[in-house]
């Protein structure tokens, strides 16, 4: 009968189907380079090996085949458990269990060698005797590797289990049969390497519709990750078209229009002509910043410096400004959302400064703590429940521009759980203002 013939078409077709199982994997991933393909082509190469053993009947071939039959499937299994490990992220996701199961795939090839130098010292007899006696430990590494495999319920897990057991489960037959002879446990009439044949061809089918699986789901996650950065570069491209106007505040280019003006009335030329270079030089460094994503936080500050001093030229310097910077912070590598300081200290300087009594003062300090960057803004102004309630008593309605717009930005360009934007009431020891803290991750 075919099935007793371990060289029959049977068998044949098998070997067939597993090389080119591994020829295929092998391809996509000289092509991709990515770990899934690169284990499981280890692992068919290995079983493949295994099995073409009995294809080559020639005693030199077989004499090889002594010395390296028990270790290449041992070297298989340790191709398996990696190939387990990238399907699942273990190293990510379970990190203590991983570290103990890249130890028994250590201890698996070591006993590969071993397998090795006993058939060299003492021959396969007395190999196969300490392969019978290894099943034990082998199972237990098993149910290790499928306990690893379990803890993530995907459908590629699924799938990776039911071909795992399966092929087990028949490995195990072929192993017992070999160990107590060909009729034991089940007497059908075949040869006993039959088992491991079809719990082979049962595995490579469940594993393909497995990796076939596995990588659509790759491929649309790419798709959608695409999808959502051509969302992200459409909501910039918006932003960036509103930034000008939402940045440089309409009642801020007419307060300096209209302050220039006055000082020519006054003949003040001169004031009139360093105003008019600032206020140009001002214009011109926004309309830069507006076109660009990120600018360095030295350029931040440029800006904030010339519309600072335009505000005190125009308030006739009836309020301090002070800027402290840590000296951990590279000014001209750190990379910011361009004009994100304005707004801030424009509110500060228009609800809470400009309607104080006596000293003002503002202070704008940004400090490294840890891997993020945290700015304050503090002013010594009214405070913002007062400024609120002046507004309401007040006929004139000046609304705060720019600074949902930041907000925004801050958004887009970090984590939206790594930054922060909190306003503070300063309301001690008499004295009231404003602290505004930016919090967002150090990016050069």
């Amino acid at each position: 009968m075919q099935l007793l013939d371990i060289t029959s078409a049977f068998y044949s077709w098998i070997r067939g189907g597993l090389v080119m199982l591994f020829v295929y994997h092998f391809i996509i991933y000289l092509q991709s380079r990515d770990k899934i393909h690169k284990y499981y082509t280890g692992y068919l190469f290995c079983l493949t090996v295994y099995l073409v053993r009995d294809a080559f009947p020639n005693p030199t071939v077989q004499e090889f085949y002594k010395y390296i039959s028990f270790s290449i499937q041992y070297v298989g299994y340790v191709y398996f458990i990696h190939f387990a490990r990238s399907l699942v992220n273990s190293k990510v996701d379970f990190p203590k269990l991983d570290f103990w199961v890249v130890r028994l795939s250590q201890v698996m090839l070591l006993f590969a060698a071993i397998l090795v130098g006993v058939q060299f010292v003492y021959g396969y007899e007395v190999q196969k005797k300490v392969v019978a006696y290894s099943v034990p430990f082998s199972s237990i590494c098993g149910l290790v590797v499928f306990y690893l495999i379990s803890k993530k319920r995907t459908t590629e897990v699924f799938y990776l289990l039911l071909g795992s057991i399966l092929f087990l489960i028949f490995a195990n037959i072929s192993s017992i049969k070999m160990i107590k002879g060909e009729y034991y446990l089940i007497d059908f009439k075949v040869h006993r390497m039959f088992y491991y044949f079809v719990g082979a061809l049962i595995q490579s089918t469940i594993f393909a519709v497995l990796t076939g699986n596995y990588f659509s789901e790759i491929a649309e996650k790419k798709r959608e990750m695409e999808v959502s950065l051509l969302r992200k570069e459409h909501q910039i491209s918006e932003l960036k078209l509103t930034a000008l106007k939402s940045q440089m505040n309409p009642h801020f280019l007419f307060n300096s229009l209209n302050s220039i003006n006055n000082y020519v009335i006054q003949n003040k030329i001169e004031l009139a002509s360093d105003f008019i270079t600032k206020f140009s030089s001002l214009v011109r460094k926004v309309l830069q910043a507006t076109n660009k994503n990120s600018i360095t936080l030295q350029e931040e500050l440029d800006m904030l410096a010339i519309y600072v001093k335009l505000e005190q030229m125009r308030l006739k310097n009836n309020f301090i400004f002070t800027k402290k910077i840590d000296e951990n912070i590279n000014v001209e590598s750190l990379k910011v959302v361009p004009l994100f300081l304005q707004p801030f200290v424009e509110n500060a300087i228009w609800h809470g400064l400009t309607l104080k009594e006596g000293d003002k003062k503002l202070d704008v300090s940004i400090s490294k703590k840890n891997d993020a960057i945290e700015v304050k803004i503090i002013d010594n102004g009214i405070g913002v429940e007062e400024s609120k309630k002046r507004k309401q008593k007040s006929n004139v309605k000046r609304k705060s521009y720019g600074i949902s717009i930041v907000k925004e930005r801050l958004r887009i360009m970090y984590q939206p759980q790594k930054t922060f934007i909190k306003i503070k009431e300063i309301n001690e020891n008499a004295s009231s203002g404003t602290m505004v803290t930016i919090t967002f991750p150090y990016v050069e």
